[in-house]
C-alpha cells in the first residue's frame, strides 16, 4: 500500500510547512521553479507536486542544482515499508550526503556534521552524535524516543544546519532551522513510532499503514506547535520548582503522548468533512447566520487543532490529578475525599500553570512612525503587537470556571448541573408576555441602539458554524431544552433552542495545560471597525474611490439620501425583495434590527461628508483622504461613548475612579500605558455589556417631521415590532419610514427600564429563522456557562470592585439590597448563592446608590474594560505627542482636539439625516425640548487641512517637527516651531 510523505524545502526565513499527508493548501504545480529538474530516483521513491485537486504533475524529479536555492513543495510517494531503506540509501548518498559535504561558511556546526551507516543500509546524518559510541551531544528526548532503536534498524537521515527547532510526527520528523527544513524519515519496521510498539514483525503492511494513518492526523500541526510540547514542559518544570519535586513533570511526560493519541481518536480527521457539511447546512438554514456569518466562523483546520489540543489537555490534567503522589506534592488536605482532591488538584495545577503561561507568537514587524491604525489592530501596541488584535483570546478577570477544569460547561458547586437556562429566564426574570415593560425614566431608546452599535465595534466571538438539530449529538451543541410545562414555546412546537458553543481558541502550543479560551474576531479598540471592517478584505469591499465609503443609491420609491451598500449575493439575507436587499457594513450583524441599520447608516454618511470636504479642500489623494477621515470617525465614536453614553450607565464615582472622564479644551491625555492589553474580557462581552437587552422595547416607534403627520397614508407608517428581527426593508423609503423616521422615534421614545426584566420580543419571540424561535435571555445564560464565566458572587466579591457588602449566602443578597421577591426566585432555581449566573445576578442587582443605571458589579466590569480601551490605545484621540511612547505621529494637534471635543451625537444626526431640522441636545437622554440643528456646535474641519496654523500653539518638546510636514507646513527642524 502506498502513502504520502510531504516535504517542504525552502531557504526563505518565512518558511511554513503547509501540507502534511495531503491536508490543506498544497502549492500549485505552476509555482515550481523552471530550474526544478534533476536526476530520477528509483521508482519506489519518486517526487511529485500535487495540485489543489489532487492531480499529480511534474513527478519523478529531484533538484540537481543547489538545494539551498530550492523553494518548492514536493511529495515523496513511497511504497511502505519495503523500499524505504533502498530509497533513503540512494537519496542519502546522492542528495543529503552531497549537501552535507558542501561548504557552509556561515554554519558554526559544520565540523560537527558526521555520517554513520544504519543496519538498514541507509545514510544517517546526525548532529555530532554516534549512538554506537555514545559520544557527542544528546539529541532531544522526544527525538531519541522516536529513533531510539538500539539495533540501528532505522533507515533515516538528518540534515542539520542551524539551531534545533523540533516538530515530530508519526513517521516523519521535521526540523525548521533558519528557514531550512530538515526531514527525518523513519523506517516503518522500527519498533519505535511514538512509543507505540508493534507486537511482532508478522504484522502486515496494511495493518501498519492503517494504524499509522490514524496517528498521522497529528500532522495538522503548525511548525511552531511542537509535538514535544516544549512550552508545556516549561510550565511543568516551573510547577515542579514551586512544589518541591519531579513527580509532576514525570507524570506529565508519561501521559503526554498517550493523551495525544487519545485526543486524536476523540477528534479524528474525518470530523472535518462532517463539520463542513454541517456548516454549509447551518449557514443555509438558520438565522444565526445573520448574527454570525462567514467571517466569524472558524476555519476547519484551526478548529480541529484547537479541539485536539483541548482533548489532550483535559486528558493530561485528569491523569495528573488521579495520582495520589501528586496530591501529596501539592499538599492537599488528607481530610478531603478523593473526588474533592481531584478537583482541588486541577485548580492548583491550572493556577500554577497560568503563572508560567509562556507564549511564542509569530513576530510582527511594525512601522513605529505610522500615523494610522492597521485595520486588524496589529502594532497598536509596539511592545506587544498582538494586544487587542483580531483572533486573539478574550481576557479573563477571573479564572475560567469549567466543570472539569479545561472546557466542560460550568456546574453547580455540588457538581450537579446548573438549573435549566430557560427556567431561570421565565421563573427568575419573569415572563413578560402579559404586560408592558416599564419605561426608563431617563434613557432614550437610542441609548440601547448606540450601546449595541459600539458593542459591535469591539466584540464578536468566533463561532463553529455547527448545525445543532435535535438529532445532533455533537458535544459542541449546547441546546437548551424547553421544559414540558413551558406552554409559551411548546404550544408553538418549540422543544429546544438550538445553540452552539463559541469556537475554541487555537493555542500556540498543543496539549498545553490551559483551559479553553475563545477568539475575538474584531479589534478590541474603539476604532470604528464596525464601519470599516477588521480585515483587509472587508475594508476593500467597503471602500469606494476618492477616500469615500461605498453607498447604495435608492432606485425605487421616494427619493432619499444614500444608504449602506447592498449585501453580497452569496450572503444570507432575510429580505426577499431584490429592490430592498440586506445591507453590508464593517460588522456582519448590521441587519439585526432597523435601529442598528440606521445608526450604521448615519455614521457611514458622516464619513462621506467629511471625506467629500477633504476631497474639495485639500490636494490629498484618495488613500490619505480615507485614512484621515477614518481617524476622525474613530475619535468621534470615542467622544460620544465617553461623554454621552458612559455617564448615563455608570455613576460619577465609577467614572472618576476608573479615569473615564475625557479632558476638555486643548488638553492632552498623558495616560497611555503600553503595558495594558485592551482586549475585551470574557465577563464583559458575555454578561456585563449585555445589560442592554433589558433596555429593548417591544417596538421601534417612528415619527414624521412634526411627530404627528406625514404625506403618506398613516396606515403605512406603523411602529416596527422588535420581533421582526433582521428585516431591513423598513429603512428604504419615506413611505415606509426611512432612516429619518426611525431616528425621530429613537430620540423621542424611552428605553425600557434597566430592571432585569425583558420585552417579550427578545425573551419569547426571538426569531432566528424558519421554525427557530428562541429566548435571548436563556441564550445569554447558557453562553456564559459555555465560556467558563464564573458565578455572580465571584465577580461581586472581587477586591478590585471595592463593593462593601460581600455576598456569601442568599441572606446577604437582602443586605445588598436585592428585592425579596427576586431572592425567593433565585432560591427556587439555584442550590447555592455561588451558583448564580453572572448575567442573571448582574441585571437583577440593585442600581448603585452613587448613580448610573447598573448595579456595582456590572459597573465594575464595564468600567474596567473602558479604562483599558482608553489607557491601552496608542491611537487614542486625546493622547499627547510623545516620541518615547511613539504617539508623536499618531496624535492630533490641540486645535484638532478642541474641535473633536465639540462632537455630539445629536449634531451627527442633524448633519446626515435628510429631514430632521430639530433634535434634543443630548440624544441619549429624554427631553421634551428640541432645538434647531443650526444651534448645535459642529467641528470646524479647517483645522485638519494642510497648512492650518493653530493660534498660540507650540509644538511640544518631545514632538518632532516633522509632525508639521504631514499637514503641509514647512519644518524648521526645531522643537519650538509654532503652528
Amino acid at each position: 500500500m502506498d502513502g504520502y510523505i510531504w516535504m517542504y524545502m525552502s531557504c526563505k526565513a518565512e518558511l511554513r510547512q503547509r501540507t502534511v499527508f495531503g491536508t490543506s493548501e498544497p502549492m500549485e504545480c505552476d509555482s515550481l521553479p523552471e530550474s526544478f529538474i534533476g536526476r530520477k530516483l528509483p521508482d519506489s521513491f519518486t517526487v511529485a507536486c500535487i495540485d489543489e485537486d489532487g492531480n499529480r504533475c511534474g513527478y519523478d524529479i529531484v533538484p540537481e542544482h543547489d538545494l539551498l536555492d530550492c523553494a518548492a513543495l514536493i511529495a515523496g510517494y513511497v511504497n511502505l515499508p519495503e523500499v524505504l531503506r533502498e530509497a533513503t540509501a540512494v537519496a542519502g548518498h546522492r542528495l543529503y550526503g552531497k549537501v552535507m559535504k558542501r561548504d557552509f561558511p556561515s554554519n558554526p556546526l559544520k565540523e560537527k556534521l558526521t555520517v554513520t551507516k544504519s543496519n538498514g543500509g541507509g545514510s544517517e546524518l546526525m548532529f555530532g552524535y554516534d549512538r554506537r559510541k555514545g559520544s557527542g551531544p544528546t539529541l532531544p528526548d522526544p527525538l531519541l524516543r522516536l529513533i531510539g532503536d538500539t539495533e540501528g534498524r532505522i533507515a533515516s537521515f538528518l540534515w542539520l544546519v542551524s539551531e534545533l527547532g523540533l516538530n515530530y510526527y508519526a513517521n516523519m520528523t521535521v526540523f525548521i532551522l533558519n528557514g531550512l527544513v530538515l526531514i527525518l524519515i523513519v523506517s516503518l519496521t522500527s519498533s519505535y513510532v511514538i512509543n507505540d510498539l508493534y507486537p511482532d514483525e508478522s504484522e502486515t503492511i496494511e495493518d501498519v499503514n492503517s494504524e499509522l494513518l490514524e496517528l498521522n492526523e497529528m500532522n495538522y500541526m503548525d511548525p511552531n506547535m511542537n509535538m514535544d510540547n516544549n512550552l508545556g514542559m516549561r510550565q511543568v518544570e516551573d510547577i515542579v520548582v514551586q512544589n518541591g519535586g519531579p513527580k509532576i513533570r514525570a507524570t506529565f511526560e508519561a501521559q503526554n503522548n498517550s493523551c495525544w493519541i487519545e485526543a486524536l481518536r476523540k477528534v479524528p480527521h474525518r470530523l472535518l468533512l462532517e463539520k463542513k457539511k454541517n456548516q454549509e447546512r447551518a449557514l443555509r438554514k438558520f438565522y444565526q447566520a445573520l448574527q454570525h456569518g462567514k467571517k466569524s466562523t472558524v476555519d476547519a483546520v484551526t478548529w480541529l487543532k484547537a479541539k485536539q489540543s483541548e482533548a489532550c489537555s483535559a486528558c493530561v490534567l485528569e491523569k495528573l490529578c488521579e495520582d495520589p503522589v501528586i496530591w501529596n506534592r501539592l499538599a492537599l488536605p488528607s481530610t478531603l475525599t478523593s473526588k474533592k482532591k481531584v478537583k482541588q488538584c486541577k485548580l492548583k495545577v491550572l493556577t500554577l500553570a497560568r503563572k508560567f503561561n509562556y507564549t511564542e507568537e509569530e513576530r510582527i514587524r511594525c512601522d513605529k512612525n505610522s500615523r494610522f491604525r492597521t485595520i486588524d489592530g496589529t502594532c497598536n501596541n509596539l511592545d506587544n503587537p498582538r494586544f487587542g488584535t483580531v483572533l486573539t483570546p478574550f481576557r479573563r478577570l477571573e479564572p475560567p470556571a469549567y466543570a472539569e477544569g479545561i472546557s466542560t460547561l460550568r456546574r453547580a458547586l455540588s457538581g450537579d448541573e446548573l438549573p435549566n437556562a430557560r427556567n431561570v429566564s421565565r421563573f427568575v426574570h419573569g415572563s413578560n408576555g402579559a404586560r408592558t415593560n416599564p419605561d426608563s425614566p431617563r434613557l432614550t431608546h437610542l441609548t440601547m441602539s448606540w450601546g449595541q452599535f459600539m458593542d459591535h465595534d469591539f466584540t464578536l466571538a468566533q463561532t463553529q458554524g455547527i448545525n445543532c438539530e435535535s438529532s445532533n449529538s455533537n458535544a459542541e451543541c449546547i441546546n437548551i431544552e424547553v421544559p414540558s410545562d413551558d406552554s409559551i414555546f411548546r404550544d408553538r412546537g418549540v422543544s429546544f433552542f438550538q445553540l452552539e458553543r463559541d469556537a475554541p481558541h487555537k493555542p500556540n502550543t498543543m496539549c498545553k495545560l490551559t483551559p479553553r479560551e475563545h477568539s475575538n474576531t474584531l479589534t478590541a479598540y474603539i476604532d470604528a471597525s464596525n464601519v470599516y471592517g477588521s480585515t483587509e478584505e472587508e475594508e476593500k469591499n467597503l471602500r469606494a474611490s476618492n477616500g469615500l465609503l461605498r453607498i447604495q443609491e435608492l432606485r425605487h420609491g421616494c427619493p432619499m439620501k444614500s444608504l449602506l451598500p447592498a449585501q453580497l449575493p452569496d450572503q444570507f439575507c432575510v429580505s426577499k425583495d431584490p429592490n430592498r436587499p440586506c445591507f453590508t457594513a464593517g460588522d456582519e450583524r448590521v441587519n439585526e434590527n432597523p435601529a442598528l441599520i440606521s445608526v450604521h447608516t448615519i455614521i457611514a454618511r458622516e464619513h462621506n461628508r467629511i471625506a467629500t470636504y477633504f476631497g474639495e479642500m485639500t490636494s490629498w489623494d484618495g488613500e490619505q483622504i480615507y485614512q484621515e477621515t477614518r481617524k476622525i470617525i474613530g475619535a468621534v465614536l470615542q467622544v460620544i461613548t465617553y461623554n454621552e453614553f458612559l455617564p448615563l450607565i455608570l455613576s460619577p464615582k465609577t467614572i472618576r475612579r476608573n479615569n473615564l472622564k475625557l479632558l476638555k479644551g486643548t488638553q492632552f491625555f498623558n495616560g497611555y500605558d503600553p503595558r495594558i492589553n485592551a482586549q475585551m474580557s470574557a465577563s464583559f462581552s458575555v454578561a456585563a455589556f449585555r445589560f442592554g437587552h433589558s433596555l429593548v422595547q417591544e417596538e421601534f416607534m417612528r415619527f414624521t417631521q412634526d411627530g404627528f403627520q406625514h404625506h403618506c397614508n398613516k396606515a403605512e407608517f406603523m411602529p416596527i415590532p422588535v420581533l421582526d428581527f433582521g428585516n431591513p426593508t423598513y429603512v428604504y423609503d419615506k413611505c415606509n419610514g426611512g432612516v429619518d423616521s426611525i431616528f425621530r422615534g429613537l430620540l423621542k421614545s424611552p428605553a425600557a427600564k434597566m430592571d432585569g426584566r425583558f420585552s417579550s420580543s427578545v425573551q419569547e419571540n426571538l426569531f432566528r429563522g424558519e421554525g427557530d424561535l428562541s429566548d435571548l435571555i436563556a441564550i445569554n445564560i447558557q453562553r456564559g456557562r459555555s465560556r467558563g464565566v464564573a458565578s455572580y458572587t465571584t465577580y461581586r466579591n472581587r477586591p478590585e470592585c471595592l463593593i462593601r457588602t460581600k455576598v456569601r449566602t442568599f441572606d446577604d443578597l437582602r443586605r445588598a439590597g436585592f428585592d425579596p421577591d427576586d431572592i425567593s426566585k433565585l432560591r427556587s432555581q439555584y442550590q447555592s448563592v455561588h451558583d448564580i449566573d453572572l448575567f442573571t445576578g448582574g441585571v437583577l442587582e440593585p442600581v448603585d446608590s452613587d448613580g448610573g443605571v447598573l448595579g456595582p458589579t456590572f459597573q465594575c466590569i464595564i468600567a474596567e474594560q473602558f479604562n483599558r480601551l482608553r489607557v491601552g490605545d496608542r491611537f487614542w484621540h486625546e493622547n499627547a505627542p510623545n516620541s518615547a511612547l511613539h504617539t508623536d505621529k499618531t496624535a492630533f494637534t490641540s486645535c484638532q482636539l478642541q474641535e473633536i471635543r465639540k462632537v455630539k451625537l445629536a449634531k451627527i444626526i442633524c448633519n446626515n439625516a435628510e429631514d430632521i431640522p430639530a433634535v434634543t441636545r443630548k440624544a441619549l437622554e429624554q427631553s421634551k425640548i428640541f432645538v434647531s440643528c443650526d444651534k448645535l456646535p459642529d467641528m470646524n474641519l479647517n483645522v485638519f487641512r494642510p497648512g492650518f496654523k493653530c493660534p498660540n500653539q507650540r509644538v511640544m518638546a518631545d514632538s518632532p517637527a516633522r509632525d508639521a510636514d504631514w499637514y503641509g507646513i514647512p519644518s524648521t527642524g526645531t522643537s519650538d516651531e509654532t503652528f
